[in-house]
């Protein structure tokens, strides 16, 4: 999304340094997750990388709250491995993780 911002104002806005700005751009590499409500805000939402099925939307969930995995699982009380494989789609959740893992994140 094309916002007419140079890099330095980007980074300004959002909190971050120039040359993290310049690696996103150069590298193609995605910001943290705690730098992803900070993204939205200057540079509107949608902007989360989407992906496919349950596993793309609990990722896209957390990263629109800026949680780490490790931070959810701390809310969650799952372990990491648990929040690991789901995002990944490596294991589908049991009931009971769905309905933690949408009481931290929202609907998912």
């Amino acid at each position: 999304m094309d916002q007419g911002l140079t890099q330095r104002t980007l980074a300004e806005r959002m909190g971050c340094r120039l040359e993290t700005v310049a690696a996103w751009e150069r590298d193609g590499s995605e910001p943290l997750a705690r730098r992803w409500p900070a993204v939205e805000a200057v540079l509107g939402p949608g902007l989360v990388p989407e992906r496919n099925g349950l596993p793309g939307r609990v990722r896209c969930a957390r990263l629109r709250l800026g949680l780490t995995q490790e931070q959810v699982t701390a809310r969650t009380g799952l372990d990491p491995r648990t929040v690991r494989n789901v995002e990944t789609g490596r294991h589908g959740p049991s009931r009971r993780t769905a309905e933690r893992l949408a009481a931290v994140l929202g609907t998912l």
